[in-house]
This record gives structure tokens, sequence and C-alpha cells, in this order.
């Protein structure tokens, strides 16, 4: 799920960016809508650019906080498995050309 919600975000700011001029003031945003001949434009409410805002802050903190957290997760896994296998490769046979120690008793 957040994977999709990455490939959305990254697929709506660099296809469907857009500003609008509200109060004098220019306030760029990107969200999926359909261009056409008969709505060349469109216009959002106060409320839906909180929306926008929240929804694009929320997906790039998401992406941000994962990204955080896999790097240790990760690196504390490939320690684990290391010395796992480590542990495994490690050879306790003794090989030697003498023979053992022989007791004679009498």
């Amino acid at each position: 799920m957040l994977l999709f919600l990455f490939i959305e975000y990254v697929a709506s700011v660099t296809m469907f960016t857009h500003s609008h001029i509200i109060d004098g003031d220019v306030v760029y945003h990107s969200h999926f809508y359909a261009d056409s001949a008969e709505a060349p434009s469109h216009s959002h409410s106060t409320q839906q650019f909180k929306v926008i805002a929240q929804l694009s802050l929320y997906i790039a903190l998401a992406a941000t906080i994962s990204f955080a957290v896999e790097d240790p997760i990760c690196r504390l896994l490939r320690t684990i498995i290391s010395s796992y296998y480590a542990t495994l490769q490690r050879c306790d046979l003794h090989f030697s050309l003498r023979a053992p120690p022989v007791v004679i008793e009498f």
C-alpha cells in the first residue's frame, strides 16, 4: 500500500503540477485532473487546498520514515545473517598427522 501511494505521489508531482493565484499569491500543487476544452482550468476551495497539503505532507513523510527505518533494520538483519552463516561455516574438526596418545597400563 505504501509503495502504491509513493508511486502515485511521484506520478502526480511529475505529471500534474499546476498553479493557482489566490489573494495575489501563486500556489503550486499537483493532483490528477482532466484539462478539457469545456473546462480548461479549475479552482479549489480553502478546504480542498488544506486536504491536498495534508495528503502531500503525509505521503512525503511516510516515504521518508520508511527509508529511515529500513536502513537500520536491514543492517541488523545483515549482521544477524552473516554471523549465522559464519557460525555454520566454522570448522571445528582438527586434522593432524600425529596419532592420539596411548596409555599403557600394567
